[in-house]
């Protein structure tokens, strides 16, 4: 693990072009905004970046404009494919893939220096080819199928998706030039739960942050004088797994205890009747404001006094940092989340850099009630936070993965010479 305040020096790696298949990038999820600003550093360090993605029809207009609002470099070149649904997305992943890859093989495979794929879906059509494989980094952020709802858990389309999931991650491990994962657990369950493991190394790329876009929502943030709420935040997608219903149920076990208490959302999701419904029912003032743009929803985010993460425990949550933790630490929020095995990984200490807790409401309640009424532990946690979150910056992540992709491919040169 990198030190804090430990920086990479730049190398004078520049890629002439680049290709980057990912799911989404245009969007304001999490998955949008981690891809966005990964492929941002990249082509900072690029000629021209091409980027395949999706969007579903009845979004294609709204999202393809969106990209004016982001700043996005101008040498990066979006290819937005429309699809009519989640479950014809995945097939049109594949049917993508495959055309791309041989697109790109017989008309553009000289002009491509590296290729960058998110998910085994979206590489299977580079990897049938050895001369694309060769150039090809795949990005394995999670084992799918351990996400899907418990309501999907018996049902035939459950089934068919764990086993393609299963035989296309085998291909990848076995087929793509270097394999990226968000951590050394995210690793281990892989190659445990695919039953494979590569001779090299795995690429750490953890969800990180665009530091200059902190540094502009912290010069742009005004202390608003008039706020009368305490405000307990989560951001990002309400799926089953992240745990705010655990969060409502925290909250309102505090409503007599903490005045003005606030539950503020910025995200939607499945879960978000379910979550509404706990707030009416125990009468907890609460908004959720729906997925914004990135910019804005950083403004809003650092408002909040702090970010409750009581996520369920899968093989995902166990082994990836999310980046609303790291985006958290960079503003100067305090966290509190379940204790998963990567924040052990990363020696992240609990009551100075985090505070842990079970997802449970009782324990939630607990720890929240704590960092509030705790105005030295509180300061603490922020400052530390505030040092962690350097060595989560994409330009030193990017510099790692050209490093190690310069480093693949001097080997290669030397074994044909």
């Amino acid at each position: 693990m990198l030190k804090p305040n430990r920086s990479i020096p730049y190398t004078k790696i520049i890629m002439s072009r680049v290709l980057c298949l990912v799911p989404s990038f245009l969007g304001n999820t999490g998955e949008d905004v981690n891809e966005r600003q990964l492929i941002s550093a990249l082509a900072k360090r690029s000629q021209k970046c091409y980027v395949v993605t999706f969007a579903y029809c009845k979004h294609y207009l709204t999202v393809k404009k969106s990209r004016r609002r982001m700043n996005i470099p101008s040498n990066i070149v979006v290819i937005l494919i429309p699809v009519p649904n989640r479950p014809l997305k995945l097939l049109a992943m594949i049917v993508v893939s495959y055309i791309m890859g041989m697109v790109t093989l017989l008309r553009f495979l000289g002009k491509i220096d590296l290729i960058y794929i998110r998910t085994s879906f979206l590489s299977i059509g580079f990897l049938v080819f050895k001369s694309l494989a060769k150039k090809t980094i795949v990005k394995i952020p999670a084992i799918t199928e351990d996400e899907i709802p418990e309501v999907w858990g018996q049902g035939i389309l459950a089934w068919l998706f764990r086993k393609v999931a299963h035989t296309f991650d085998l291909l990848t491990l076995t087929r793509a030039r270097k394999i990226a994962v968000n951590s050394w657990i995210s690793y281990s369950y892989l190659i445990r739960k695919r039953g494979f493991k590569r001779k090299d190394k795995p690429l750490i790329m953890p969800p990180g942050v665009n530091w200059s876009l902190i540094e502009k929502v912290k010069r742009q943030l005004k202390k608003d004088e008039s706020k009368n709420y305490m405000d307990i935040g989560f951001i990002g997608a309400l799926s089953w797994w992240q745990g705010v219903d655990i969060l409502a149920e925290a909250l309102a076990l505090l409503k007599n205890k903490i005045p003005k208490l606030r539950l503020v959302i910025i995200g939607d999701g499945e879960m978000r009747s379910e979550i509404e419904e706990i707030c009416k029912k125990y009468d907890i003032t609460y908004d959720i404001m729906g997925f914004l743009p990135h910019e804005e929803a950083l403004k809003h985010f650092a408002k909040v006094d702090v970010l409750v993460l009581p996520r369920r425990r899968l093989s995902s949550t166990e082994a990836n940092i999310p980046i609303k933790v790291v985006e958290a630490w960079a503003l100067g929020v305090p966290v509190i989340a379940t204790k998963h095995r990567v924040f052990l990984e990363y020696n992240i200490r609990n009551f100075e850099d985090i505070i842990y807790c079970e997802p449970e409401p009782t324990d939630v309640a607990k720890n929240v009630l704590r960092l509030i009424n705790d105005n030295k532990l509180r300061g603490k946690i922020i400052k530390n936070g505030q040092k962690l979150a350097i060595q989560f910056n994409y330009d030193i992540i990017v510099e790692r993965l050209l490093r190690e992709f310069k480093n693949i491919t001097n080997a290669r040169t030397n074994r044909w010479n």
